[in-house]
């Protein structure tokens, strides 16, 4: 068999999406075990939830990298480069790393004659990897719910649940006590668990699977808390508290309330580490957070007007960005450009953006996963909101510049694909000042 170029890998890799999403753990526990299971090897911390994974991840790898620790980190989805699922102290793995590693996966998977799905083999590639470089710590985002998630394979030692609310209901059901369920069963015997679940029947779903698996379980607002100090665009500054530590003005370059929540969660985790005699510093904890980044969550890309990127895609996410976009954010006008997926809950969507936005600039994306522009358009014109359709990212975002004023405020936001789209755009400025535009239609 001749051998994969890097391209060739990764068409191969990304062929496997026609597999779709498949809740279970036989087929990647197959190929775990063909490898001597790496995921055993080494110290994990895992993150369930529905929002703030990524974010929360980003700051614990932070933080632990800046204490000196080699930290594997495994999130998902990327926006620009496959490779960003899989880094190393923030360096994304190498393509000829990733080359390898894919033709010796897909080898294995041939061998033992079984179907794998595109996360399930990232997820093998991930640990391999990690395991491979010797790495001290790795840090593991929950792909889709928790239970039957390729992720859960680790050994956790500490677990973290972010957030509980509906998103991928057609996987996790409608039901909120059984997707707590779902995400809390990454909860590992005699583990220890920091979660943020302010909702009392949410938190005893949870608290009876920690007592279950004789975890200790610690709740944000209750056994930790976080509180403002000052926020401003493109800054959080927040004091800390549990019963043995207290920390006063932690800066955080991440905008909103949501993430100092996450900070807490970060910060709480590192701390047990800390008891466990991992060499972190109150200076550590500092430096982690105040150079943290983490793209695509309300970050601000250009200014006069000011465009923000949100991959906000469920009702909670669009909620709590709106929230902050109109509490730290000064602007005349919101110009919204907007693409949704059609699993998502666009009735909802719509009518939380529809108090945001003057204007929607309406895209396609991920065809045929993503919704018709059209129809959002029509479901816009309920709260009578004016937009316009686009064939193009590009077309959308130049037309919106040439209408908005310094002084407004352009949002980017809907889906992680069209924040992709949206960075490959800005990265080249030229394009951006010069491309034409061109509506298909006005509504």
């Amino acid at each position: 068999m001749p051998e994969l170029t890097y391209q060739e890998a990764l068409k191969y890799l990304y062929s496997l999406t026609q597999s779709g999403i498949k809740l279970g753990l036989n087929n990647t526990s197959l190929l775990l075990q063909y490898f001597g299971e790496p995921q055993l090897h080494g110290r994990t911390i895992h993150i369930a939830g529905t929002n703030g994974k990524g974010s929360t991840a980003a700051m614990i790898e932070s933080i632990l990298s800046t204490s000196g620790y080699k930290v594997g980190l495994y999130t998902s989805p990327h926006l620009l480069d496959f490779r960003e699922r899989v880094q190393i102290n923030r360096k994304m793995i190498e393509k000829h790393q990733t080359l390898e590693l894919i033709t010796r996966i897909k080898s294995a998977v041939e061998e033992l004659g079984i179907a794998i799905t595109f996360f399930e083999f990232t997820t093998v590639l991930a640990f391999l990897y990690f395991n491979e470089q010797n790495t001290d710590i790795n840090i593991i985002e929950v792909g889709l719910g928790g239970r039957l998630d390729a992720t859960n394979l680790c050994q956790a030692e500490i677990s973290i649940i972010t957030s509980i609310s509906r998103d991928h209901t057609q996987y996790l059901g409608e039901d909120l006590e059984q997707i707590a369920f779902e995400k809390a069963s990454i909860i590992k015997e005699s583990g220890t668990v920091f979660a943020h679940i302010p909702e009392e029947e949410l938190f005893e779903v949870v608290n009876n699977l920690a007592r279950k698996h004789s975890a200790s379980l610690y709740r944000l607002g209750v056994d930790f808390q976080v509180a403002l100090e000052a926020e401003n665009e493109g800054s959080n500054t927040f004091s800390f508290k549990s019963d043995s530590w207290a920390l006063n003005n932690l800066n955080l370059p991440l905008t909103g309330s949501f993430q100092r929540n996450n900070a807490g969660l970060a910060l709480s985790a590192c701390l047990k580490l800390k008891e466990r005699g991992l060499k972190i510093e109150e200076k550590h904890l500092r430096k982690g957070l105040e150079t943290v980044s983490w793209e695509g969550r309300l970050e601000t890309v250009s200014s006069h007007p000011t465009v923000v990127l949100d991959c906000a895609h469920n009702e909670e996410s669009v909620r709590n960005m709106t929230l902050e976009l109109r509490e730290n954010f000064k602007f005349s006008r919101c110009f919204v450009v907007l693409g949704l997926m059609q699993d998502k809950k666009i009735d909802e969507v719509i009518k939380i953006l529809s108090q945001l936005g003057d204007h929607f600039s309406l895209v396609p994306i991920n065809p045929p996963r993503g919704e018709a522009p059209d129809k959002l358009a029509e479901k816009l014109k309920i709260y009578n909101k004016p937009s316009q359709v686009f064939a193009t990212v590009s077309n959308a975002l130049q037309a919106v510049k040439q209408i908005a004023n310094q002084n407004d405020l352009i949002c980017i936001t809907g889906s992680i694909f069209l924040v992709a789209k949206a960075k490959e755009f800005f990265n080249d400025e030229n394009t951006f000042f010069n491309s034409g535009n061109t509506p298909l239609s006005s509504e």
